[in-house]
């Protein structure tokens, strides 16, 4: 059976000051901004209910920050968990709950970024040969501890 489901048709009119956009109901965004043509894309989504929401992602353009999160990505693509990943879980079944690599050209503040790579490489561990003996080794250990602590 067909879907019902149209996606508004959007209109974008973009200029070095201000990027506008305007549904097919005339309700129409504006956002201003420095040097938006080059740095600045529009992303718009159409939700269930017709409402338009519209994003403004900004691209990094520091060759050095991007120099910087590629010799974090490799570093972490190096690792023994992401092979197995990479073998164990084809790109086509990978779901939104498995690591994902950050995107080194998105926009981020410092700490975001960090914050992006350290969950990346946390979760890659889940991939290392050995990870089930470690985390149940932890577990026994943490249990131990709380044991001895809620027998005093």
């Amino acid at each position: 059976m067909a879907s019902c489901y149209k996606k508004r048709r959007l209109e974008h009119e973009e200029s070095e000051d201000k990027i506008t956009v305007t549904d097919k109901s005339m309700n129409s965004i504006t956002h201003t901004g420095e040097d938006s043509k080059n740095r600045k894309k529009l992303k718009s989504d159409v939700e269930n209910e017709g409402n338009l929401v519209v994003k403004l992602v900004e691209y990094e353009t520091d060759p050095e920050v991007l120099q910087r999160r590629q010799k974090q990505i490799d570093y972490g693509k190096n690792t023994v968990g992401y092979q197995n990943y990479v073998q164990q879980i084809p790109l086509n079944k990978r779901t939104k709950e498995l690591p994902k690599t950050p995107d080194k050209y998105l926009k981020y503040s410092r700490r975001s970024w960090d914050m992006l790579i350290k969950l990346w490489r946390k979760n890659l561990h889940e991939f290392d040969p050995n990870f089930g003996e470690v985390k149940k080794e932890c577990n026994d250990a943490n249990k131990k501890v709380n044991d001895d602590d809620s027998s005093d």
